[in-house]
């Protein structure tokens, strides 16, 4: 089993609040604004390196090989530019406001049954593939980082699978 079996099962294990906001994390609001502030910084370093966005995706088809045939006919320079931007939502999410639409609401939508059909069942590699690039890329990586990077961006990754 080996490696690959060690990420699925730490992919598993992780579980996401079932509420998307700030106020109701495990963490507590200040804990999680905290943690906010330590992901965007560490992600400000991520973006420094230019391929930055090249090695998540290696990562992601690596933990979910099934999702890299939804790529086949994709312009990845666009795509890129999609992800940081939708990763940047992920690491605000957290501190906006309750009520619809929200800044995950377009992201979700496209996510969604009713246009891309992407099975939550993904989200959870998609969040261990970056932090797995994450890793790799922040020079100042530290367990409190990765602790940061996953409370900032499970409210939003609970609020993408509750909008399937």
């Amino acid at each position: 089993m080996g490696e690959k079996a060690d990420t699925i099962g730490r992919i598993n294990q992780w579980r996401y609040p079932l509420s998307s906001k700030a106020s109701s994390s495990p963490a507590g609001p200040e804990l999680l604004k905290r943690a906010m502030q330590t992901a965007r910084a560490s992600y400000d370093r991520c973006c420094a390196a230019p391929d930055f966005l090249l090695c998540f995706y290696r990562n992601f088809f690596k933990n979910c090989p099934d999702v890299e045939p939804m790529f086949a006919n994709t312009d990845f320079r666009r795509q890129h530019d999609l992800l940081r931007h939708a990763i940047g939502l992920l690491l605000i999410f957290p501190g906006h406001s309750d009520g619809e639409p929200t800044v995950l609401s377009r992201v979700a939508e496209r996510h969604s049954r009713r246009d891309l059909n992407i099975d939550p069942k993904h989200y959870p590699g998609f969040v261990e593939s970056l932090v797995e690039t994450v890793r790799e890329h922040d020079p100042d990586f530290t367990a409190q980082v990765e602790e940061a990077w996953r409370h900032t961006v499970a409210p939003g990754i609970a609020y993408m699978r509750s909008h399937h």
